[in-house]
């Protein structure tokens, strides 16, 4: 009886925990899908100003996330709190960029393809 205990209150710390680290981790790997392989750059600024713009990026992103998961939640705790919240947030991740980049003052365009 108490090893059932143990496993579930280690999988309901589990579920407290995903939410938190979830968000964080998937930033990072699908910001340098979206800046390493989609075409296209940041102009303008400095190199500071686009340090900022990721950091922004990055903020604007989990209150994304967060905020997604609050509305989605009531289909499902893994189901619209994680999962749809997680497919609809990356959708929004070129909007999340835009606004992130601009509000430090870069520009993110379209690369053209050199030929």
């Amino acid at each position: 009886m108490i090893e059932l205990l143990q496993k579930i209150l280690a999988a309901q710390s589990m579920m407290e925990l995903l939410p938190k680290i979830l968000p964080i981790a998937l930033f990072w790997l699908l910001e340098a899908v979206y800046l390493g392989g989609w075409p296209v750059d940041a102009h303008g600024g400095s190199a500071f100003q686009q340090v900022l713009g990721l950091v922004l990026t990055g903020i604007l992103w989990a209150v994304t996330w967060v905020a997604l998961s609050k509305l989605l939640t009531g289909i499902g705790p893994v189901l619209g709190g994680i999962m749809l919240t997680s497919v609809v947030a990356a959708a929004l991740l070129p909007l999340v960029n835009w606004i992130g980049f601009k509000i430090a003052g870069v520009s993110i365009r379209r690369a053209h393809a050199a030929h």
